[in-house]
């Protein structure tokens, strides 16, 4: 339960999310815990990660022990990253790879947004990749956000601004999401 927003908008991306966790029914603010932030930087990337804390433990550990295997400028070069990353997360990690009984393949147990120079990219827990034009969001407040970034998208205000709007609309309809909001930028060198 969360929400990250990416947006490309002219000469800037810009990825956001809330600092809310959830553990069930219960809600703790970003006031309680400080490791809130569930945006990370690796080489030229920036991920958003959404799901469970476990997760992105594992993501993290491996952001800081194992840089290099974090290739993610393309789609196929992230589907690769996220074929090595299944792995070590079954060997290394014990990650359980079920969710549902007519699933197509092991879960990965990863959700996900990456932005860099090259653009927005989605990442699901089955190790899909999809690259977007204008706009994504994962989380539990998805739906909120992507109405939101829409009604705003086509305005004079820049993607940091309308990504924001998409965090603070989820934030304040879904109770899985909670403020404060952090976000990053990157300028799209021309």
């Amino acid at each position: 339960m969360t929400i990250i927003c990416a947006v490309r908008k002219n000469d800037e991306i810009a990825i956001s999310c809330d600092t809310q966790s959830n553990y069930g029914s219960l809600q703790v603010s970003s006031k309680y815990i400080k490791n809130s932030n569930k945006l990370y930087s690796v080489n030229n990337s920036i991920l958003g990660i959404a799901g469970w804390c476990a997760v992105s433990d594992m993501v993290e550990h491996l952001i800081k022990h194992e840089k290099k295997m974090f290739k993610l400028n393309n789609r196929m070069e992230i589907f690769s990253t996220l074929m090595l990353l299944h792995k070590k997360m079954k060997d290394d990690y014990f990650i359980e790879t079920r969710e549902e009984d007519d699933q197509p393949v092991e879960s990965s147990q990863l959700d996900a947004l990456i932005i860099n120079e090259n653009g927005v990219f989605g990442i699901g827990s089955y190790r899909e990749v999809n690259q977007y034009n204008k706009y994504w969001a994962m989380g539990s407040g998805k739906r909120l956000a992507l109405g939101a970034m829409h009604a705003l998208y086509d305005s004079n205000i820049t993607a940091k601004e309308i990504v924001e709007a998409g965090v603070r609309a989820a934030a304040e309809y879904d109770d899985g999401c909670g403020l404060p909001l952090k976000t990053k930028v990157i300028k799209i060198r021309k």
